[in-house]
């Protein structure tokens, strides 16, 4: 890649200064006394705590034993596509162990299921009547954020970018339909929308910060897995050297908030009116998420890998 074409400095201090103007928000918004009052809604509900107590753990176990089991101690090798930072060529790689949780939807699905634990023993804490610790409530309110964010951002691009990109390659996507997939790109999405209208919690929009932090977070990885040896981008548009790299990842933070503000609308739809935000919700969801079924007339939809 020419010298002049490279934009690494560029994208650096871009990543930087979102960083910077993202925390001064923080502070000068007084984020952090919304989160105060914030925290003690995700534990109130209409159905018993129990249920959701339960519900919120089973959620945490699910990506749990997606990550580990179905993942990292996976025998059969994942399929994925990715860009070689020394060649900036593409290559079919076969991924194992925790080589596999590099993508973004593995980050999703952890970002998940650490928010579904911390909130639900929030939960089962004010089931038993046990003090909960402002600590709790404070991660609570700066995880289901991300949760949300990151999760409606993925699997929008799963169905509307990725998998008709792999169609008009004429490649096999079958293993985007696998248990572990299925679970990062559509069942962490339903059962967030679940949570957003079983609990109703008091989202504000200015917790949009959060998914900036971890857009951010997930770039600079990106970033530096790159550069260790025999680094790769597992997405082409996050190699901080191309033309439009800054703008790029301008684009990700951008749409990581903008989704979270979408959910954070339909839970002030939902205080409003529960039948109609709900509906709108469900309608949201099903437009996003894609399982085998819909697609079983395409030629390559059952083909795994070649």
């Amino acid at each position: 890649m020419p010298e002049e074409q490279d934009k690494t400095l560029v994208s650096l201090l871009c990543a930087l200064t979102i960083t910077a103007l993202s925390v001064a928000f923080f502070f000068v918004v007084g984020v952090n006394d919304m989160i105060s009052e914030a925290g003690r809604s995700f534990q109130t509900s209409s159905l018993p705590m129990v249920f959701i107590g339960v519900f919120r753990y089973a959620c945490a176990y699910l990506a749990f034993h997606t990550i580990v089991f179905w993942m990292i101690r996976n025998p059969e090798p994942g399929r994925m596509f990715v860009f070689h930072h020394e060649t900036s060529e593409e290559a079919l790689i076969r991924t194992e162990g925790f080589e596999r949780i590099g993508t973004f939807s593995s980050w999703t699905l952890m970002v998940f299921g650490l928010a579904f634990f911390v909130a639900g023993t929030a939960t089962w804490m004010a089931v038993f009547n046990v003090d909960v610790p402002p600590m709790l409530h404070t991660l609570t309110v700066v995880l289901m954020p991300i949760a949300y964010g990151a999760a409606f951002i993925t699997a929008t691009v799963v169905r509307y970018v990725i998998i008709p990109y792999e169609i008009s390659m004429e490649r096999p996507f079958g293993t985007f339909f696998k248990n572990y997939e299925m679970v990062m790109h559509n069942y962490t999405v339903i059962f967030l929308a679940l949570d957003l209208f079983l609990v109703q919690a008091q989202l504000e929009w200015q917790f949009g910060i959060f998914p900036i932090y971890f857009g951010i977070a997930y770039v600079l990885f990106s970033y530096a897995y790159a550069r260790a040896p025999r680094g790769y981008y597992i997405y082409s548009f996050l190699d901080p050297r191309i033309k439009m790299a800054p703008v790029y990842l301008l684009a990700l933070l951008f749409a990581c908030c903008l989704f979270y503000i979408g959910l954070w609308g339909m839970s002030m739809l939902i205080h409003w009116n529960a039948l109609l935000g709900g509906m709108a919700l469900a309608f949201w969801v099903s437009r996003i998420v894609l399982f085998r079924r819909q697609v079983k007339d395409n030629p390559y939809a059952f083909q795994s890998s070649s």
